[in-house]
């Protein structure tokens, strides 16, 4: 199909469905243990009304507006695969203090393929109030909703607090402010045990997907940040202690929590840690051309090679930038297999599958720091450089 040019080098699996209801097929053409995207024509009422009882953050389902697919552009129904993908990871519903993943989008927030979502921790909602001014608190662990600099807070129902938060400038509100009509209160702890059983779906497809790749030594470049936390604790279901190295680069510039935390993780999980003291602070400050992540990737790579890694673990994710979205789930580097197990994950399922892990997620978080890399990286936006002073 023609589609498979949009998706190069992924393996993915085109089906038809070749009835007009459920009713007349003897075999769903779903393997429910895997991601599944459905894509119908305006016409297929039935069928679509059929399937949105399976919808979840491992099933989506999207419709076009020409009546029947085939005759809809290849170019549509690609951007509705990447609209259903977004909804997947960023539906949710909210329903007396509880939001729940539910793969569909129930709150009407505005959704695109680069949007990602996350739980606000209560310091970030502090200390996002005090530098909006509000005059009002910030609910806390409420979604917020973020795409590239926009960032849309969850208040109450139909009402989302718009903030723009750019690379550089002033941290601005969006449009007209509306004081929620009461406090939002979040059971954090019941949000976290409601979804308990699509987490731990979605962690069990992960494990299903790095499988086959168990016998093979595998490396985690574990910076301590809440992606490589939860490649770390997918990996450890699959791969026995000896056939798995979490390396970490200090590079001079990090945050200290960074080391802190890598550190941490390798003992709570009980896999050997390789530390790399870099020192690149003493030859000279990180700029855009991303001069020290290359000294670093490259002496990462060096170290996995010596111990004979034939597998490398990445918390790459489709939400984190277009560039990332495009990229295969399994592709080589380096001569080493890359696999990104968590590739179709929100923030928010991150931060749940960090909770139910029992372990501690990095501090730099809790404070509203989005990335956990260095403290002069170039790349850092306004609002990262405020949390610090």
């Amino acid at each position: 199909m023609v589609l498979r040019k949009y998706y190069k080098n992924e393996e993915i699996n085109l089906n038809t469905i070749k009835s007009k209801s459920l009713k007349d097929l003897d075999i769903l053409p779903f393997d429910f243990s895997k991601f599944n995207i459905v894509v119908l024509g305006s016409g297929d009422r039935e069928l679509y009304q059929e399937l949105s009882e399976f919808v979840s953050p491992l099933f989506g389902l999207n419709s076009v507006k020409s009546e029947q697919l085939r005759t809809e552009k290849v170019s549509t129904i690609f951007k509705t695969i990447e609209y259903s993908k977004s909804e997947m990871r960023n539906g949710v519903e909210f329903n007396e203090g509880v939001f729940i993943f539910s793969g569909k989008n129930r709150i009407n927030v505005p959704l695109s393929p680069d949007t990602d979502c996350y739980f606000l921790y209560p310091e970030h909602a502090k200390n996002l109030k005090k530098i909006l001014n509000l005059d009002f608190d910030l609910p806390e662990y409420t979604l917020i909703f973020r795409d590239n600099g926009e960032e849309f807070i969850y208040l109450e129902k139909n009402n989302f607090l718009r903030v723009e938060k750019p690379d550089e400038g002033e941290i601005v509100i969006i449009g007209k402010v509306n004081k929620p009509s009461k406090k939002l209160n979040i059971n954090f702890n019941k949000t976290v045990d409601q979804n308990r059983h699509i987490v731990e779906k979605m962690k069990k497809e992960a494990i299903c997907f790095l499988s086959p790749f168990k016998d093979k030594k595998a490396v985690i470049p574990l910076s301590g940040g809440k992606d490589s936390q939860a490649v770390l604790d997918i990996a450890v279901n699959v791969w026995d202690r000896e056939k798995l190295l979490c390396i970490h680069a200090d590079t001079g510039f990090d945050f200290k929590e960074n080391r802190n935390h890598a550190e941490y993780l390798s003992k709570e999980y009980g896999v050997n840690l390789e530390v790399l003291e870099l020192n690149l602070n003493k030859k000279g400050e990180p700029d855009f051309s991303r001069w020290c992540t290359f000294e670093k990737t490259e002496k990462m790579y060096e170290i996995a090679k010596k111990w004979g890694a034939e597998i490398y673990l990445m918390g790459d994710r489709d939400a984190e930038s277009s560039k990332r979205r495009r990229k295969p789930r399994k592709r080589e580097l380096q001569g080493i297999l890359h696999l990104f197990p968590i590739k179709f994950w929100s923030t928010a399922h991150i931060q749940v599958l960090i909770e139910l892990s029992g372990r501690s997620i990095n501090p730099l978080y809790k404070k509203g720091y989005w990335r956990t890399g260095c403290k002069s990286c170039p790349f850092l936006t306004q609002w990262e450089k405020i949390l610090q002073f």
